[in-house]
């Protein structure tokens, strides 16, 4: 075009709609020296002009349509530019690309806004932490990168080595070497609602004409900005986050129970939680036992209290000893009252706890005096099942049992089924317990094992070669035991615990019926 003597300016004016040249009519003269040096590039005489064009987008089909100019037709030249123009929006092309976060990729999911901002946060954690600040400076110009977790030296031309030790630098980079930036300090507290941190560029710094590092020394934002992000981000999309994993708020401890207390206490109290209080042994709960830690941590409860069931022993003085020793008292137990040796009691000596929860008669009046002159006492002679104490005999504890036949017994207060001795069944009735017999099916009792000299049971006795139990004959019982109604191998038959442990442990079979003698049974 230059060699044809066409200007710049005057292809624009001819190009364009005002000069009616290329899409409209033309008469201007510069326009026709246009005309005739385009066909003179084309190698063409003929009106119709031929080329490749140079557009990206828009339709193949009408794209093709661009390859050709009508110098005789300038509407249908325009009328296909305007065809393929309105066709790029269908079908466009990248002509400049823009680089965008990875994290703007989150789209069109579910909790999209929270993911971007995780991801945010992630990567602007990850790309802190393999930032190469945290490298030591590469020699000779190198450039420093973290591959994984290891730092990485990029040599220039001519030089190597894992810091680019080696070698020397040549032209003009000799002796250059570039800034480059330490990794950003922590945030600094708020000042005036903003808070900063800062970097240097001396890492290395620049020398010998190198270039400063590119970017700002400092950065400061906003105080609370991405709490204030996340805070809105919750509010907005609720259900986008975890419910919280345990309470936050706890009423104080439970207010006490006189003669009572809470059952399966905890140590920390939240909101919504039920208590359920009980009373101690011999007293019942009047009203509603159970409580509320409510919304304003204070703690919903009714009307409750403590009453008595049970009638309870005054404390005794002047030596009076009390028989059997409970805590408390059914109605209709019995207690004795008696003196240590030497003393005698006066004023009623046995009482019992009456329905209304008081003894009768009245436990008044009652002590403990010396006596005139010494009185010998005989030794009284007691039931397995007692002991000696002051001259008398009184329950012995179950513990204190010797060897006795096993039997299995319910505790009717509870209906416990337990695994004990005619001895122990004996003393906790003595002490006022309620127990029956049951079958030798109804509990497990210990299993029975050889044992040494010094610990044989009443129906067995040393053996002194082999220092081992061994079975007595029935003329050889010398302690008899209780006297108990056992069931022989399906015959009633009364006998002493001797005598029926004798069978047992001669392989008969025996069960115990009654800790009694058998009414009316063969003896």
């Amino acid at each position: 075009m230059k060699q044809s003597g066409v200007s710049s300016i005057s292809m624009k004016a001819c190009s364009s709609q005002s000069a009616n040249f290329v899409f409209v009519q033309y008469s201007s003269s510069k326009c026709k020296e246009l005309e005739n040096a385009l066909k003179w590039a084309s190698g063409t005489q003929s009106n119709m002009l031929r080329g490749d064009p140079f557009v990206r987008g828009g339709r193949p089909g009408l794209v093709s349509g661009l390859s050709f100019l009508e110098l005789d037709n300038p509407a249908g030249n325009q009328k296909r530019y305007s065809s393929w123009a309105r066709s790029v929006p269908d079908l466009p092309t990248v002509i400049k690309q823009k680089l965008t976060p990875l994290y703007e990729l989150v789209k069109e999911v579910p909790c999209a806004a929270v993911k971007r901002l995780y991801l945010r946060r992630a990567l602007e954690e990850y790309l802190d932490e393999t930032d190469p600040c945290h490298c030591r400076p590469c020699q000779n110009g190198g450039l420093a990168a973290v591959e994984g977790t290891t730092c990485q030296c990029h040599c220039k031309p001519y030089t190597f080595g894992a810091a680019c030790e080696y070698g020397v630098l040549v032209g003009d980079e000799a002796g250059k070497v570039d800034g480059g930036w330490s990794c950003w300090s922590s945030w600094s507290p708020c000042v005036d609602g903003r808070r900063t941190r800062r970097r240097e560029c001396n890492n290395p710094p620049p020398s010998g004409g190198g270039e400063s590092c590119i970017g700002e020394p400092s950065e400061s934002r906003q105080c609370g900005e991405e709490d204030e992000e996340l805070k809105n981000l919750r509010l907005l999309e609720p259900h986008c986050f975890p419910l919280p994993s345990g309470p936050t708020e706890f009423c104080p401890p439970p207010p006490a129970l006189d003669n009572g207390f809470v059952q399966n206490e905890d140590t920390t109290f939240p909101v919504g939680k039920n208590i359920v209080y009980t009373c101690r042994e011999g007293y019942s709960l009047v009203g509603d036992p159970v409580a509320r830690c409510g919304d304003d941590l204070q703690w919903l409860t009714g009307e409750r209290h403590c009453q008595r069931i049970v009638c309870v022993l005054p404390t005794l003085t002047d030596g009076i000893q009390s028989h059997p020793q409970k805590p408390s008292y059914a109605v209709g137990d019995k207690v004795t009252f008696s003196c240590s040796r030497g003393m005698s009691l006066e004023g009623p000596s046995t009482f019992i706890c009456g329905s209304s929860l008081k003894w009768s008669p009245e436990i008044k009046d009652v002590r403990c005096v010396h006596r005139d002159g010494p009185v010998t006492q005989a030794v009284p002679r007691c039931q397995p099942w007692e002991k000696v104490k002051n001259s008398r005999c009184v329950c012995k504890m179950p513990y204190e049992c010797r060897s006795s036949l096993g039997v299995c017994a319910r505790d009717e207060k509870n209906q416990r089924i337990l695994p004990l001795t005619v001895c122990k069944v004996h003393a906790l009735q003595c002490q006022g317990k309620n127990f029956s017999l049951m079958g030798s099916e109804s509990c497990a009792p210990p299993a029975s094992a050889k044992k040494a000299c010094g610990a044989c049971p009443l129906w067995e006795k040393c053996d002194a070669q082999s220092s081992a139990c061994e079975c007595r004959e029935a003329s050889e019982c010398q302690e008899e035991g209780s006297t108990v109604c056992v069931d022989v191998d399906g015959s009633k038959r009364t006998m002493t615990e001797c005598q029926a442990g004798v069978l047992m442990c001669r392989g008969q079979s025996v069960s115990v019926t009654s800790i009694e003698p058998c009414e009316g049974g063969p003896q």
